[in-house]
């Protein structure tokens, strides 16, 4: 949804619809033992895990360390920033040190800990092929946190290529008892199923693990092979074409990405990247992105701007206000913040705040129609029909081609005869 000249009628006339379809999407590092407040260091080092700052985010846990060497958030979130930069022995170095702190004190909460940190150290040593080695890491985190669905679908993971196929399928089952929403798991139970030789079996598992998360690329093409193998080619052929799409959406990501890497504050990317994710109605990423390009620049905006809009598309109308109020503080003069102010205040029978703004609008751009259609439709809604009409007559002389205007009068005139 647009205001501007060519749409720009639409805005009052037809409620927003939410056509697009969130994703649940979460890009944090894990905090162990979870407090209201963070201290500054993690606060700040979880800041910069989110940028992909990784040397500075390694620097606020290590200075976090440098006070409390035994602070286990801290180690915990220092071993996870070490496996993303493929800092792989110096991970194993830290989460040994938080074993070692577990283990000398053993209680409830410390063996979840533990079982936590068996889990990052299994995915270390997937990482690094020793598969056989991560599978006691998985097991031990399996024993400690029998209600964590990431624990069970590491062993699942595990034993996937380990060709353990029977242990594979028990143990996803496992995770989808504690999370049924778990796209991965689907994509592995598919990927079981097509070296099985069990193709219809392999379409259910894939058709599930994209509508619950529709931008894993590699679903889309094993669904196609899954296709191909019953016989069924066209269906094989659109799955191709999504796959194609998928790829260049995440290819087109992937180099905005590396320039951030070099230039992470830079605002114009982020809004790029942010675009890129709306284009391809990956909603939660493009949240996450307008937030962090706000977080990063307050005083830009084009930030809150682009975010509010977006919220409007989603029809979530409270988390949209307070984003134009902050284009205002920013850009008193913004015709446009005022205008979507009066829809937003409009949408929730708050009239004299939608006129207001409607009015500013007005005063700020006197030929702006939109803001004309806006004070016409409350005025007429709240029975005003003769403030209304002279409205609709305004908007007719300073647009005489607008038919809309034209045929709005005549109706209200007629209602009032």
């Amino acid at each position: 949804m647009k205001v501007d000249n060519s749409q720009q009628h639409s805005l009052f006339r037809i409620p927003v619809h939410c056509i697009l379809i969130l994703v649940i999407l979460m890009l944090q590092i894990p905090i162990i033992v979870s407090s209201d407040k963070l201290p500054s260091e993690m606060s700040q080092g979880a800041h910069y895990v989110r940028l992909k700052m990784y040397p500075k985010a390694v620097e606020s846990f290590q200075f976090r360390l440098s006070k409390r060497p035994n602070d286990i958030d801290a180690l915990f979130a220092l071993a996870n920033v070490y496996k993303l930069q493929d800092e792989l022995e110096l991970a194993i170095e830290t989460i040994e040190k938080i074993l070692s702190i577990t283990y000398k004190k053993k209680n409830q909460i410390n063996d979840r800990i533990a079982g936590l940190t068996h889990l990052l150290l299994s995915e270390i040593y997937c990482k690094q092929s020793k598969l056989d080695v991560a599978e006691v890491h998985a097991k031990a985190a399996v024993q400690r946190c029998s209600s964590v669905a990431d624990t069970y679908y590491r062993l699942g993971y595990i034993y996937t290529h380990q060709a353990k196929f029977d242990d594979a399928l028990s143990t996803f089952n496992q995770t989808l008892s504690l999370n049924p929403d778990f796209a991965e798991v689907y994509q592995w139970l598919g990927l079981i199923a097509l070296m099985q030789d069990k193709p219809k079996e392999a379409i259910t598992y894939y058709k599930t693990a994209i509508q619950k998360k529709p931008f894993i690329q590699s679903a889309y093409y094993n669904l196609a092979k899954a296709y191909r193998l019953v016989g069924d080619m066209e269906s094989a052929s659109m799955q191709l074409k999504l796959f194609q799409k998928m790829k260049d959406y995440y290819d087109r990501t992937y180099t905005i990405e590396g320039f951030l890497a070099e230039d992470p504050t830079n605002a114009s990317l982020r809004m790029q990247l942010a675009k890129l994710h709306v284009e391809h109605e990956n909603i939660v990423a493009a949240i996450a992105t307008y937030n962090t390009v706000i977080r990063l620049n307050p005083k830009f905006a084009e930030g809150y701007d682009k975010l509010g809009r977006l919220y409007m598309e989603l029809n979530s109308l409270q988390r949209a206000i307070p984003l134009f109020h902050k284009v205002l503080e920013l850009e008193p003069n913004n015709v446009e913040a005022h205008v979507r102010l009066g829809w937003l205040y409009s949408q929730q029978d708050s009239d004299e705040k939608a006129i207001s703004h409607l009015q500013m609008a007005i005063k700020i751009k006197p030929e702006h129609s939109l803001a004309y259609y806006g004070l016409a439709e409350i005025y007429a809604h709240q029975g005003h029909i003769d403030q209304a009409i002279e409205i609709y007559r305004h908007i007719t002389k300073i647009a005489p081609t607008d038919r809309d205007a034209w045929t709005e009068m005549r109706r209200l005139e007629r209602m009032k005869k």
